[in-house]
């Protein structure tokens, strides 16, 4: 979950190491910061980064219209009077290395914006959540943040052009494959999507072996990735659907004529469909399934 706090007070416990970053964190984010208890070294700097100052302890005052509170003082006493007092005044609170005091967990981000990537272990591990962020900085490209933006401005003609979801979600992979950065190449894009024939569906069989998840190919698993329905089977390895969409729809195998035809249709609008069967019904699957 993100929570908009531009424009929206945020009160930052300080005194800690961790008090700079979590500044940062709330400038970047365009909040209106209460900074309590700075650090007399620091509040110059935090006052120039357009925060109010307020002088220590934490009291009820300070919470009057926040919309969370990040305590990074460093403290145990502190930490317990932040807690005691958010939790009277509902606002919603995050203690540094405190994960049992907390409402809610800061995640190492990856900021490709308007793209913000979270990771994070719910306290757990908070190393190895920064780790993992620094190998996505390698695979994710600065100028996503771009292509992201662009889209933004896409949405509303897309939407007027191509009027089938199926169809538009096509649109959407083929334009982030190209890597288009300018509204011209995505125009030039849209118009050859626009003219073409509806797309033809895949419907791809994965058996699922004794192993579950274990036996999955790699080539199975970017099926998964990439379906935009899935027929399941009752009883079925859960960790297997994992590897899918998770907006992708589940429904049950094909076993009437009717539900047959509703498949066929779906598969006419370019839909990709995955079938997940156990090894020992496999034989049992209607015609249509290995159409």
């Amino acid at each position: 979950m993100f929570l908009t706090v531009r424009g929206r007070v945020c009160v930052l416990v300080g005194g800690g190491d961790a008090t700079p970053p979590k500044l940062e964190l709330l400038r970047r984010a365009s909040a209106s910061i209460r900074l309590v208890g700075a650090d007399p070294n620091f509040a110059e700097t935090a006052a120039a980064a357009g925060a109010e100052i307020l002088p220590a302890p934490l009291t009820a005052g300070h919470l009057a219209g926040a919309c969370l509170v990040i305590d990074a003082s460093g403290d145990d006493r502190t930490n317990a009077r932040s807690a005691a007092l958010a939790r009277a005044a509902g606002v919603p609170l995050n203690v540094v290395d405190r994960p049992a005091l907390c409402d809610f967990i800061l995640p190492a981000i990856l900021d490709r914006s308007p793209v913000v990537v979270a990771v994070s272990t719910g306290g757990a591990a908070p190393a190895l959540a920064g780790l993992i962020r620094q190998e996505l900085e390698a695979l994710i490209p600065p100028g996503l943040g771009r292509l992201a933006a662009l889209s933004g401005t896409l949405r509303g003609e897309i939407r007027r052009r191509i009027a089938d979801p199926a169809r538009r979600l096509a649109f959407w992979r083929r334009l982030y494959r190209s890597g288009a950065s300018d509204r011209a190449a995505a125009l030039d894009l849209l118009d050859q999507v626009a003219a073409e024939r509806s797309p033809t569906g895949s419907l791809t069989r994965i058996t699922i072996g004794p192993g579950g998840e274990q036996d999955l190919t790699l080539r199975q698993v970017a099926a998964l990735r990439r379906a935009d329905l899935l027929l399941v089977e009752d009883g079925g390895d859960p960790a297997v659907l994992d590897h899918a969409r998770r907006d992708a729809p589940r429904r049950g195998l094909v076993r009437t004529p009717a539900e047959a035809a509703a498949l066929r249709e779906e598969l006419g609008r370019g839909l990709q469909v995955v079938q997940l069967v156990a090894e020992e019904i496999r034989q049992a699957m209607p015609r249509l399934a290995a159409e």
